[in-house]
């Protein structure tokens, strides 16, 4: 009995330092299942986005059809696979697509650079064309500095004077904004 009692009290004192033994939660084929559903989803979702920006997303739905098959016959490792390379495709895609419409957009910006430099060789007497703060560090107080016009970046008040109808506050000027050079 000594010794029942002995061995008693050192599990007990064992269990109270090391905590009970740990058993899953859920089982490893529940939790496979649960993987599944998570990477498909995760999947359709990388699908949808990529479809939003205008990729071509039929090889990553082909994929994500093979998954959501592999899935109803219950080989869920196959169909995480498959999920998996379903996303990546999609992500690949959309991130060609972002791509492609940023050089679209450059290509569309540089278009506009180009018709405001045949404005200007044009030369529309004393007209000029506000270009960005960032390529031209356009300011009324720039302007009137640039040789063609004052050389003298204090004369910024005559610019201000004669485009009053189009310049609210002199401190604000605005890219593509057509100002008269008295």
């Amino acid at each position: 009995m000594k010794r029942f009692l002995g061995l008693f009290l050192l599990s007990l004192l064992l269990v109270g330092v090391t905590g009970c033994p740990k058993r899953p939660l859920v089982p490893p084929v529940d939790q496979a299942r649960l993987d599944a559903q998570q990477a498909i989803a995760s999947a359709s979702e990388a699908i949808n986005a990529a479809w939003e920006a205008g990729a071509d997303t039929t090889e990553a739905e082909a994929l994500l059809e093979e998954a959501e098959r592999a899935f109803d016959d219950g080989d869920y490792v196959t169909a995480i696979s498959k999920a998996r390379e379903a996303e990546l495709s999609a992500n690949q895609a959309r991130e060609e697509a972002l791509a492609k419409a940023r050089e679209e957009a450059e290509w569309e910006v540089v278009e506009v650079e180009e018709e405001i430099v045949v404005e200007e060789v044009v030369e529309v007497p004393k007209i000029y064309v506000v270009g960005t703060w960032e390529r031209d560090r356009d300011c009324l107080w720039n302007i009137a500095k640039k040789e063609r016009f004052y050389g003298d970046p204090w004369k910024w008040k005559r610019i201000y004077k004669a485009n009053r109808d189009k310049i609210v506050d002199p401190d604000l000027i605005y890219p593509g904004q057509r100002l008269t050079i008295p």
